[in-house]
């Protein structure tokens, strides 16, 4: 573990290296992974130094794992050291303006700039972390603060009230099961397509009705609904349309694929509101904390992998079906 001190009001790091999980694009699989030395990081103004904690597994590591190409994906990685963990807790391990050394924070990296999480220190702006309660767990806190803030997004542009009609699609994901608690926190009544393994879970967490993929075509469902929120990736504007009441919302999280979708939503009384998340914000994440200590969201974990057991996770990352996030503990 990489000490630090305090010099000329910024924080530095004696040790020159760390200890973080390295990308070998060369290697197949969950083979790609391993713990390496990178250098460790030194905060710029406005950052504080955290040790981490825990890291969540997104689709963003998913998409890596998956990613064989060696050529393609060392384009996708760029030129990070640490290119994986956009969700973590942790200690603070210097002093801020806002944050102290030793409170437990969580918080992300931005997704395209700098450096990622999985390692042992992160440096992040302190805009983009917040101090997390004794009550919740490490474990429960890290895979709150893309993820739900994201699903908080969601249901705002989508303008989600009581009585509303929501039909939320991969809803067993890290971001879909956030959705579900929120909308049904709202009064909607909330219907979930998800893998069949995941819809008992679904309906404890404020599911009305759960399908299948292989059983029910989300298209097929019946509507109309009031909100269509795809964290998918498979549904289109032109698709969803008909489903939808008049003023209702298509929320896609990815809106590239679907440019065509934006346009005509330009000229329809059906809506496609814009969501991205690029790295969690304080005063979002003090949102998802207050929803969190009022019992209206509840951090789903699928499971926990110590550090040693780092292909072991990867392994169950791209051949699960999971509900929630998988979390690696440092």
């Amino acid at each position: 573990m990489a000490p630090v001190s305090k010099t000329a009001g910024l924080c530095k790091v004696e040790s020159a290296a760390m200890r973080a999980v390295i990308v070998d694009p060369a290697k197949p699989g969950a083979t790609k992974f391993h713990w390496g030395d990178v250098p460790a990081p030194v905060p710029r103004s406005g950052e504080v130094l955290v040790q981490v904690t825990a890291v969540a597994l997104s689709a963003w590591e998913k998409r890596v794992a998956s990613n064989d190409n060696a050529a393609a994906l060392s384009r996708q990685i760029g030129k990070f050291r640490v290119a994986l963990g956009l969700e973590f807790s942790g200690i603070v391990r210097a002093d801020g303006k806002r944050l102290r050394t030793g409170q437990r924070v969580m918080g992300g990296p931005h997704f395209t700039k700098g450096e990622k999480a999985l390692a042992e220190f992160v440096a992040v702006a302190e805009d983009h972390l917040v101090a997390i309660p004794d009550a919740l767990e490490a474990t429960a806190a890290a895979v709150l603060p893309v993820s739900a803030e994201t699903a908080l997004r969601c249901v705002d542009a989508a303008l989600v009230k009581a009585d509303d009609r929501v039909l939320v699609i991969g809803a067993g994901g890290g971001v879909g099961v956030n959705v579900v608690q929120l909308a049904a926190a709202r009064g909607a009544q909330v219907t979930a397509v998800a893998s069949e393994a995941a819809l008992p879970r679904l309906q404890e967490l404020g599911a009305a009705h759960a399908y299948a993929y292989t059983t029910a075509a989300a298209d097929g469902l019946p509507g109309p609904f009031d909100a269509v929120i795809d964290h998918s990736g498979t549904r289109r504007f032109a698709n969803v349309a008909p489903q939808l009441a008049r003023g209702g919302a298509f929320v896609l999280l990815d809106p590239q694929k679907d440019l065509a979708g934006l346009v005509s939503s330009l000229l329809s009384r059906r809506r496609m509101p814009l969501v991205y998340v690029p790295q969690p914000t304080a005063p979002m994440q003090e949102r998802v904390l207050a929803h969190v200590a009022r019992g209206e969201l509840t951090p789903v974990v699928q499971a926990v992998y110590d550090a040693s057991r780092l292909t072991e996770a990867f392994e169950s990352l791209l051949h699960d079906h999971r509900v929630g996030r998988m979390v690696i503990t440092l």
